[in-house]
């Protein structure tokens, strides 16, 4: 990583201050305009390209299991919905045989928007299911992000059999600025009637049963129901932005009948937003939690409103747990960064815990035994303000509880982290862990 600039610094109202430029600076503004545009896009200097307000006022009287609270959930951009079935998904052996079954009943439409969809066992079976339908006449979309996927072939293999594939924000030297602004989306709808989330990636990583450390821990959650509309509708704004084609009519959105009793409400965010979605999603919950909030996240770098707000939600209590990658971890600068803020937490009263057989990739969050959400967004600046992220969230007794016993079986595979833990690192972990939290905006 390199680091920012010291040609703009973000006040507290978001503007940019720029110093004037001397006369030797002008001279040199060609080669530091080039080397910005590079800094910018790795570092994220991000007040030159987003403005959106992060920091909420909210703190209800009431708890999360009140009407008050569903009502409020509307300014999530979407109504909570009802007559919904949810069924949560534990690994690729659970998860990849539901969604390719699914692919291969189609009989109207396939829509998949992925972060990643790298060339492997796993890609090559989803490209020849997709390829099959469309060759039978289904219409198929696929939207993949051009700077995490990697499909090769695959990508020709399935434009020649009928697969409309397209590329997000496809990566340009002459638009290096768009490199930071992805879409991190893991979305699967079929005949606009069935629905996935979550955050897998269609890679030979997520394959098997998180048995060994080559195997991630993942989770997804089908959905039927209603509240596959709002799936639709969040992968129709991108493939809209991406294309200009405009999905309508009954292959995309046709009838959907009852499948159950649940509520259910699919979230999304984006960098467009004038504010955090993803943000709001999960600090709502946080400040209505009465009971408990548990947590599963890959990526676990809360900015200073959430971090206060979980360990208020600690001190008024709440049971606090969070389980986040322990020794297995792809992107460790980001488990250095997250340590930073341990003793915060651990002095407040949350309880943090490393998952230890393999990387955990989950996006999970559990409250009050009621509300339940799984999908794409990390506890991140990243997921927060800048990529294009989406999640389900679901108000159902029975559901939350299965989630729970699911996060119970992933605690007894974790080591909690304590604050003797904490005091007795060494020098060097808290160097590291102070010099990666510098580059936290970027994660």
């Amino acid at each position: 990583m390199l680091p920012t600039l010291p040609i703009c610094e973000k006040s507290h109202g978001g503007k940019i201050q720029r110093m004037k430029p001397s006369i030797r600076s002008a001279r040199l503004a060609p080669r530091v305009f080039a080397l910005l545009l590079t800094v910018v896009s790795l570092t994220g200097c991000s007040a030159l390209f987003s403005g959106k307000r992060t920091d909420y006022d909210y703190r209800p009287d009431y708890g999360v299991d009140s009407s008050e609270f569903r009502r409020s959930l509307d300014v999530l951009g979407t109504e909570m919905v009802p007559q919904n079935s949810a069924t949560v998904l534990e690994n690729g052996d659970e998860f990849f045989p539901s969604m390719l079954e699914a692919i291969r009943a189609a009989r109207a439409s396939v829509n998949v928007e992925m972060f990643i969809f790298n060339k492997g066992k796993i890609a090559t079976e989803f490209a020849q299911a997709m390829s099959a339908k469309a060759r039978e006449g289904v219409e198929v979309r696929v939207l993949l992000d051009d700077w995490g996927s990697h499909p090769h072939e695959l990508a020709d293999q399935m434009k020649k059999a009928g697969v409309k594939l397209e590329w997000y924000k496809p990566l340009r030297i002459y638009a290096i600025y768009k490199v930071g602004d992805r879409t991190h989306r893991k979305i699967l709808t079929v005949d606009g009637k069935i629905g996935y989330m979550g955050g897998v990636g269609i890679d030979d990583r997520w394959a098997g049963n998180a048995s060994n450390p080559k195997e991630w821990r993942e989770t997804m959650v089908r959905v039927d129901g209603p509240v596959v509309a709002q799936l639709q509708s969040i992968f129709m704004e991108d493939w809209v932005h991406t294309t200009g084609e405009v999905l309508s009519g009954e292959k995309q959105f046709p009838h959907i009948p009852a499948s159950g009793q649940m509520l259910a409400q699919a979230i999304r965010s984006s960098r467009s937003d004038q504010s955090s979605m993803a943000k709001l999603l999960y600090y709502m919950a946080i400040q209505a939690a009465r009971k408990t909030i548990w947590i599963e996240n890959a990526y676990f770098v809360p900015d200073g409103q959430v971090r206060r707000g979980l360990v208020e939600a600690a001190g008024r209590g709440v049971d606090v747990r969070v389980v986040v990658p322990g020794p297995h971890i792809d992107i460790p600068m980001v488990r250095m960064a997250s340590r930073f803020h341990y003793g915060e937490l651990l002095d407040g009263g949350v309880k943090m815990f490393e998952y230890q057989p393999t990387m955990i990739h989950n996006k999970v969050m559990v409250v009050d035994g009621i509300w339940s959400t799984i999908g794409s967004i990390n506890f991140v600046n990243r997921s927060m303000k800048k990529n294009a992220e989406a999640n389900v969230a679901i108000y159902d007794r029975g559901f939350a509880a299965i989630v729970e016993t699911m996060i119970r079986a992933d605690l007894e595979k974790s080591k909690e982290f304590t604050k003797r833990m904490w005091k007795r690192r060494g020098l060097l972990a808290r160097f590291g862990e102070a010099v990666f939290w510098l580059f936290s905006e970027n994660y």
